[in-house]
């Protein structure tokens, strides 16, 4: 009995003691010696522009593969899940990782009582210039996959956890606005540190804010072409991509696992290599083009065979894999690229947002043509005239978007979202569905379905949203600059 209430006092005594301490009294017994005391915004703006390659290139985490599935550029092999269409929603993580990250580089260099501290990473201005440029490229990216999506309301943490849906059209008025005012805001202060796309060069992401806005516009051609027209020719004005040097591009780096291209990390651990699109063989192979052996590696038998698309294949000899010079460690991804702005000013001219009669449109479209395969390394004068004299490439005023349209979704070869987005837009080329297709229509997805738990957690906006997109939430729906 003594030492069963000993036992109980003593207890009693060690909590009275806990419960008494001050909160200071703990020392460093609650501080995480792994956790900074400020933010470096620098270290933030080099992971967020590492998950911005993600998004195209995806990861050893994260992979994106079914972009370039539904551009037709790659057929899976063994296993058939995204090329035939059998997920159908996908989980805004964006939000929780790389817009998180910015809301923290604006916040702390905007604030009056760290943004001082956060100067030694570059001038606030500057610093803000490029985050405001960044998030309105991943709020793009959001926007062209599910449509409607949470922007106003966005990123206010425990302040707002139901956050509305906003318009996809007013969020990309607000996406023109963002980055006409983030490029005018850099201030000739010190360059951003951290900046391991364009070493803080004020001039390249100017250009790639109006290279956004370029490819946001020609986005509006089929449902608001006087407002496309309108930002299209402002962009061009202020200065957009028309030279290779100035391609927006992420280089991974060689001999650096935790860095590599994704499809270097799949074809080492990955059990079902993808093969070109039968598609994309086929084309390359009529028009003579250069870009073939760079793209492709040779079947079994010394040939170019392209999958067909949706088909089972185990015999992996049989057809021409991915590329060796396309899954290198240190291969780059391309977000936006001068071929792509060439075969932009090309439609422009087809479309009369610009002055110009078709031989402008067919300059603009041979030089598209000609800047894709030095990108790609594989240009010779030679190599180029033969291409461009090939019946499937001649310029044609008839055709002229068909011929552009194609060409355009060569030269974004593995840039899957951007091809898959034009697919959409103007229907070039004429991809067929596979015959397994698992949409609601039996065709190519059209958009991408919300997270299945904002039905549960958000339910009045997600049905709000839904029905603005005259529902079922799934990829058969369209989003608004595609539902002409």
């Amino acid at each position: 009995y003594f030492m069963k209430h000993s036992y109980i006092t003593c207890i009693l005594l060690l909590l009275l003691t806990l419960y008494s301490c001050k909160p200071g009294d703990f020392g460093d017994i609650n501080t995480n010696p792994n956790m900074p005391k400020k933010p470096y915004t620098g270290y933030l703006i080099t992971n967020i522009i590492r998950d911005m390659a993600a998004t195209i290139g995806g990861s050893s985490g994260t992979p994106i593969r079914e972009a370039p599935l539904y551009a037709q550029h790659l057929s899976e092999m063994t296993y058939q899940r995204e090329g035939v269409y059998v997920k159908g929603n996908w989980d805004f993580g964006y939000y929780q990782g790389a817009l998180n990250d910015l809301q923290v580089v604006i916040t702390t260099n905007s604030d009056p009582a760290k943004k001082l501290e956060a100067s030694s990473f570059g001038s606030n201005a500057n610093q803000l210039a490029v985050a405001r440029i960044i998030r309105a490229y991943f709020f793009l990216h959001l926007t062209d996959r599910w449509g409607d999506v949470p922007y106003k309301d966005a990123l206010k943490g425990n302040d707002n956890l139901i956050p509305a849906y906003d318009k996809q059209s007013d969020i990309y008025n607000d996406l023109f606005k963002e980055l006409k005012e983030a490029a005018a805001q850099f201030d000739g202060g010190v360059n951003v540190k951290g900046d391991i796309l364009f070493g803080g060069d004020p001039a390249k992401w100017k250009k790639f804010a109006n290279t956004l806005r370029l490819v946001m516009a020609l986005r509006l051609s089929k449902i608001d072409a006087v407002k496309g027209k309108t930002e299209f020719n402002a962009a061009l004005a202020d200065g957009v991509i028309l030279d290779n040097k100035d391609n927006v591009v992420y280089n991974y780096l060689q001999g650096d696992q935790n860095n590599e291209n994704y499809w270097s990390f799949s074809w080492r651990v990955d059990n079902n290599p993808y093969a070109l699109s039968a598609t994309l063989v086929n084309n390359l192979q009529a028009n003579n083009d250069p870009r073939l052996p760079k793209f492709a590696d040779k079947a079994g038998d010394g040939l170019y065979h392209g999958q067909t698309y949706g088909v089972i294949n185990t015999n992996f000899s049989s057809m021409s894999l991915l590329g060796a010079g396309m899954r290198k460690p240190e291969s780059p991804v391309y977000f936006y690229t001068a071929a792509e702005v060439q075969f932009a000013l090309a439609e422009a001219v087809k479309l009369t947002w610009i002055t110009g009669t078709d031989a402008d449109a067919e300059a603009y479209y041979l030089a598209g043509i000609k800047a894709s395969m030095q990108q790609f390394g594989v240009y010779t004068d030679a190599a180029y005239a033969a291409c461009i004299a090939s019946p499937g490439v001649v310029y044609s005023p008839a055709k002229a978007l068909e011929l552009i349209g194609t060409q355009k979704w060569v030269a974004l070869f593995l840039n899957g979202w951007e091809a898959w987005h034009e697919w959409r837009r103007t229907g070039f080329p004429k991809l067929l569905p596979p015959t397994n297709a698992q949409t609601r229509d039996g065709q190519i997805p059209r958009r991408h379905g919300y997270p299945s738990r904002e039905a549960l957690l958000n339910k009045q906006h997600y049905d709000e949203a839904v029905q603005r997109i005259g529902g079922p939430d799934d990829l058969a729906s369209r989003v608004w600059w595609d539902s002409y």
